[in-house]
């Protein structure tokens, strides 16, 4: 097995630990999924996705019920545009640090209420 081989069986053996029996024909599965070597730095799109509903998230519990026709909006526009052009027809500034913030609040928020539970064996 070569090195990028054996480096993809083992991270995939640590995803899926003992729930599957994994052959060592898995360690080359990585040659058909192609948006690994077609779209570097595809990743990143799932991150600003993430992010961007966080941010938006806390957006709806600052304003409420008010926020919910700007985020349908959002929502109709799908794919039509960019997202900075989406998002600034709907009054929401993604070019601001303060709006990230807000989805990086929710996310510690999160992270704190998961490191505040008790794990009882």
């Amino acid at each position: 097995m070569d090195e990028l081989s054996q480096v993809y069986f083992e991270n995939i053996k640590g995803q899926f630990g003992e729930s599957l029996d994994l052959t060592d024909d898995f360690s080359v599965e990585w040659v058909e999924i192609s948006h690994f070597y077609h779209y570097p730095f595809y990743v990143y799109a799932y991150a600003f996705g993430q992010l961007l509903v966080l941010s938006l998230y806390q957006q709806y519990l600052q304003e409420g019920e008010s926020f919910k026709p700007r985020y349908l909006e959002i929502l109709a526009a799908g794919g039509s545009d960019s997202p900075v052009n989406i998002l600034d027809r709907a009054g929401i500034d993604i070019r601001s640090a303060d709006f990230w913030q807000g989805g990086f609040d929710v996310l510690e928020k999160a992270l704190e209420r998961l490191e505040a539970i008790e794990i009882v064996t």
